[in-house]
């Protein structure tokens, strides 16, 4: 874990890009998909066992996303393509639904938004999920969302409703408050500000909302004295739960990522970040280890569950929005 404050000098962070006008440069390729709902292999019945992507590629543009890897399988560029060549499931509802009527799902959780986030800008257009939560409300599933995007706002009835007929968990993902990290790793994703604001938001309305502590960026976001500050806003917040992550970087991204990082960070925090990613997809599992517990001993100091304990109590007492 990184003890020594000040890698970032504001000077040398690029300030944040002008807004550009509603999609420019970005290019849809719509799609009508056959079959929506993913199987993860050998996961545990009752458990997180399916995933839901309406989108794939994402306008939020995260240096270091996972999902770049996907890009490569459809043909397309896993740096700005990714950025700019949005994949969009048009009939995602119709599919899911479909897909549903069967029981198809039983009592498992299905996980929305695990590759690319369902509530970046395209969203805005589209509006696919409010189709996706109705037949999930209407069909009783159990299922978590991941955003970074203050957009989800929108569709807060709707995981209200959702969250009186079956369990529902509203991931945030937010690895630092630090606005430089936010500039120079999310560019394209809500400010840290607006994400604690949508948890706020979610929970006033009863619905259970909490943390993916995601990433922990080495070198730049792990000072203990920011991770602390980082746990103690999500509380504030309302978080019900904290899910810590420390950043990996798959071989699809490594690229990208390093290429970004040479060009927009000081050279001291590049240098860091290639000695530590460039020959390998994570950080040493003590240092791992040592994150995790820091931000498991923080969430525990205010009485936040960690994500399995949670998930496993809300199996146990049932779908219940004023619970949280």
């Amino acid at each position: 874990m990184n003890t020594q404050p000040g890698l970032f000098d504001t000077a040398e962070v690029a300030p944040p890009p002008t807004p550009a006008p509603a999609f420019r440069d970005i290019t849809f390729h719509e799609k009508r998909a056959r079959t929506l709902l993913n199987k993860i292999p050998g996961a545990r019945r009752g458990g997180m066992a399916w995933t839901l992507n309406p989108y794939r590629g994402c306008t939020h543009a995260c240096t270091y996303c996972f999902a770049r890897d996907g890009h490569a399988h459809l043909g397309l560029d896993t740096g700005e393509g990714f950025n700019t060549q949005i994949v969009v499931k048009t009939n995602a509802a119709d599919v899911l639904r479909r897909e549903l009527r069967g029981g198809k799902t039983g009592d498992d959780w299905i996980m929305v938004g695990t590759s690319t986030d369902c509530y970046q800008r395209a969203e805005g257009h589209y509006r696919l999920m409010p189709g996706i939560l109705r037949a999930l409300a209407d069909h009783r599933v159990n299922f978590t969302t991941t955003t970074k995007s203050a957009l989800l706002r929108r569709d807060i009835p709707l995981y209200a409703e959702a969250a009186r007929a079956a369990n529902v968990l509203v991931m945030t993902s937010l690895g630092s408050l630090d606005e430089r990290v936010w500039r120079a790793f999310e560019p394209g994703a809500a400010p840290p500000r607006a994400r604690l604001a949508t948890i706020a938001a979610l929970r006033a309305a009863g619905v259970p909302a909490g943390v993916l502590i995601a990433p922990v960026i080495p070198h730049a976001g792990d000072h203990p004295d920011a991770l602390n500050a980082l746990v103690d806003a999500c509380a504030e917040a309302g978080a019900v739960t904290l899910y810590p992550d420390v950043m990996r970087i798959s071989p699809g991204a490594r690229d990208w990522f390093l290429n970004q990082s040479a060009a927009h960070l000081p050279p001291h925090l590049h240098q860091r970040l290639a000695a530590s990613y460039t020959n390998s997809r994570a950080m040493p599992a003590r240092y791992i280890r040592e994150v995790t517990a820091h931000l498991h001993a923080r969430a525990a100091h205010h009485g936040l569950p960690r994500w399995e304990d949670y998930i496993r109590r809300s199996r146990e007492r049932g779908p219940d929005s004023t619970r949280g």
